[in-house]
């Protein structure tokens, strides 16, 4: 865990994890449990009342396995809408868009961070919104091919590159995190939102899980109720992979995760605080016996 403390919208990193919830406006998205086309303000609310401290918005699922983009249009009315029932939540609302009409739009109607699984590289115009708002930025590890080697140094060099992009548009270097799109590195996929590698994307995932906190920056983990869940513990079904998914959220904690973006936050927040008291614990006593 990063000792600096970096700012997501107004909800700070540093000290205790930080939980992001997820709610989706898109009716495709891989987890039923996570879509509201209705009644969104309530289901925000409950988000934070769980215990997230951020609500991340999505309106187009990005899983690289599905076909799921849908026009710009649609995903730009289904954000604005869930992104103004959200703030009724009282906690800053995060937009998960790649486009940049949608994460203006976004901005526009009150979300505070735009989180970009290409790391602000599918859009070119994503730049003028981060130059004209300054949000804060979750950055996702993105590129056409992930370089060959380790795959967490394969993961940091794509992420510099974000990095780049995002403070040559005038960034705050404390308004940005990274995730290292555990779920998001394939041999194959639908669509352009992947990353394409030669090995196995499951020991690809388990690795960065395990090394997560050699990413640098504040670090959010994206495992909930992913495949990655599912093929470590034998769970088709993404409805039952919950206590499971708590299970890596905890694991990654451990590694080093500042942040957890989850379906489940009051789960997250239970695998996280014990997670931060075992290394708490395990500070202590090596310290005990020196």
């Amino acid at each position: 865990m990063i000792n600096v403390v970096n700012m997501l919208g107004s909800a700070r990193l540093g000290g205790r994890t930080l939980v992001v919830g997820v709610l989706n406006s898109s009716p495709e998205s891989f987890y039923r449990g996570s879509v509201r086309v209705r009644r969104i303000g309530e289901a925000a609310r409950r988000l934070a009342g769980q215990g997230a401290d951020v609500i991340d918005v999505g309106a187009m699922s990005s899983a690289p396995y599905l076909g799921t983009h849908v026009p710009e249009r649609v995903e730009r009315g289904r954000m604005v809408r869930a992104v103004r029932a959200s703030l009724e939540a009282g906690v800053p609302v995060s937009a998960d868009t790649v486009r940049a009409s949608v994460a203006r739009a976004a901005l526009e109607a009150g979300a505070t961070i735009i989180n970009d699984v290409s790391g602000l590289k599918h859009d070119p115009l994503m730049r003028e919104v981060v130059s004209s708002y300054s949000p804060s930025l979750v950055l996702c590890a993105h590129g056409e091919r992930a370089p060959p080697g380790d795959p967490v140094l394969a993961a940091k060099k794509l992420l510099e590159q974000s990095v780049a992009i995002a403070t040559d548009a005038g960034a705050r270097r404390d308004r940005i995190v990274l995730d290292p799109s555990i779920g998001f590195f394939r041999r194959s996929g639908r669509g352009s939102l992947h990353t394409k590698i030669r090995g196995g994307w499951f020991a690809r995932d388990v690795e960065v899980v395990r090394r997560i906190g050699e990413v640098g920056f504040p670090v959010m983990a994206s495992v909930s109720r992913k495949s990655a869940v599912g093929r470590m513990f034998g769970i088709r079904d993404p409805a039952g992979r919950g206590e499971a998914s708590a299970a890596l959220e905890a694991a990654c904690v451990l590694g080093g995760a500042d942040a957890l973006r989850t379906h489940d936050p009051a789960r997250a927040r239970r695998a996280s605080e014990a997670s931060l008291s075992a290394l708490s614990r395990r500070t202590f006593g090596a310290r005990a016996a020196r």
